[in-house]
């Protein structure tokens, strides 16, 4: 895995509002793209909400692609931006299962006698 001059803390990144089994288990992401946003999230986080500010040429790289001002150059580039779009976007749900539909019987049917015998 390529290593990047982006500041690691010491806490796991995870999103359990919007992943609640994790990047690994959603199936949105490869190993290496929650491999990368497990490690280096929380410092991607700050710097995007403006809390941190950018000290090494890969922080200041990665303001620049969350402003649009360069496409992503990088796997934790991409990454991010995939996870800003599948976590704050609004996600679809379908099922296979469609609503049960009321049935009216008519109740005329049930008042006739029937000759079962012949």
């Amino acid at each position: 895995m390529t290593t990047f001059s982006i500041r690691e803390p010491n806490k796991v990144f995870t999103d359990r509002a919007k992943f609640p089994y994790g990047f690994k288990k959603s199936g949105d992401f490869s190993i290496t793209e929650a491999d990368l946003l497990g490690r280096y999230g929380h410092t991607l986080m700050a710097l995007e909400q403006g809390s941190l500010s950018p000290e090494g040429a890969d922080e200041h790289q990665f303001m620049a692609v969350i402003k649009g001002q360069t496409p992503p150059a990088n796997a934790l580039e991409k990454a991010w931006l995939k996870y800003v779009r599948l976590a704050r976007q609004y996600r679809p749900f379908f099922t296979l299962n469609s609503a049960s539909k009321i049935q009216y019987f008519d109740d005329a049917a049930e008042n006739e006698d029937y000759d079962i015998a012949g």
